[in-house]
């Protein structure tokens, strides 16, 4: 993985509505995710939905001024941002792309840090 910066930068708020709209649809055909982040969020929090996963991904980009780690080498190509978010009390790190439509995202990453508290 790289990054456009090695230092956490504003998300542009284009990108945040477009991925918060996605996120809050509920539509499936919007929200992809892969088996690792799904296996991830739900070994951190077997209890929890994936739909709370979605809305505390939501929450954390709807934060003014939030910031993360631009990458530009994910597969299939998008814009893709990661970030620092919480659930039930824990901090965790989500990183989305956004497809070139603009309308569908996909969720790669939804788990503890383990690379340190920073970006």
């Amino acid at each position: 993985m790289t990054a456009a910066g090695e230092r956490a930068v504003p998300i542009p708020s284009e990108w945040c509505a477009a991925v918060i709209a996605a996120l809050r649809s509920g539509d499936p055909d919007k929200i992809q995710s892969t088996t690792e982040s799904d296996t991830a969020w739900s070994c951190t929090f077997p209890y929890a939905w994936e739909y709370q996963r979605d809305e505390a991904l939501a929450l954390a980009l709807s934060t003014d001024g939030v910031v993360g780690r631009h990458i530009t080498n994910m597969a299939p190509q998008c814009d893709a941002y990661e970030f620092f978010f919480h659930f039930d009390e824990r901090k965790l790190l989500g990183k989305i792309g956004l497809l070139p439509d603009g309308i569908v995202i996909i969720i790669f990453s939804s788990h503890i840090p383990i690379k340190g508290d920073k970006l």
